[in-house]
């Protein structure tokens, strides 16, 4: 391995702990850690052993935040403009937050990773704040080769977060 990318890697590493201790620094209250409050969906379409990897270590940090329970879907070829759920049932209970990671994240042929919220993430500030961590969290873990997208970033997420809060699988 090169030096430069050993580099890369150490800072992408320590950037990733950095943003879990936030994440985890905020789901604390004197010194006890809040049960999960939310639910998100992290849908994996990616191909590469790197984009995995990347996105193992992404939700390993959401989850050990203690702020939100995960669920992995694996979905085969997933472009950036797929709905991986359009044949699959949608869960008993809704999720609060639902992530799409498409094929091509690494090599710069998907240019976003979708956090798709029913509603307006702007109308609560909590919602807001997670979004923003999140999209951190993201852009350091995928070493700025993707950017995060949500509904006011992109109409495209904005459609589809609201389709999926009419199929039941969104909050």
């Amino acid at each position: 391995m090169k030096t430069t990318q050993k580099g890369t890697w150490i800072l992408l590493c320590i950037g990733f702990l950095l943003a879990v201790g936030a994440v985890t620094a905020i789901g604390e209250e004197g010194g006890t850690t809040v049960p999960p409050a939310y639910r998100v969906l992290v849908v994996d379409g990616t191909k590469t052993l790197s984009s995995t990897m990347r996105l193992v270590g992404l939700a390993s940090g959401i989850e050990q935040s203690g702020l939100a329970d995960v669920t992995v879907l694996l979905a085969d070829d997933l472009g950036s403009f797929d709905d991986p759920l359009e044949d699959r049932l949608a869960p008993e209970q809704p999720y609060d937050l639902i992530l799409l990671v498409p094929r091509g994240v690494d090599d710069g042929t998907a240019y976003a990773i979708w956090m798709l919220v029913g509603g307006d993430p702007n109308a609560a500030a909590g919602v807001a704040q997670a979004l923003s961590l999140l999209g951190a969290g993201i852009e350091t873990a995928f070493a700025g080769t993707t950017a995060a997208m949500g509904p006011t970033d992109d109409l495209w997420a904005a459609l589809t977060a609201a389709l999926y809060v009419q199929e039941g699988w969104l909050e």
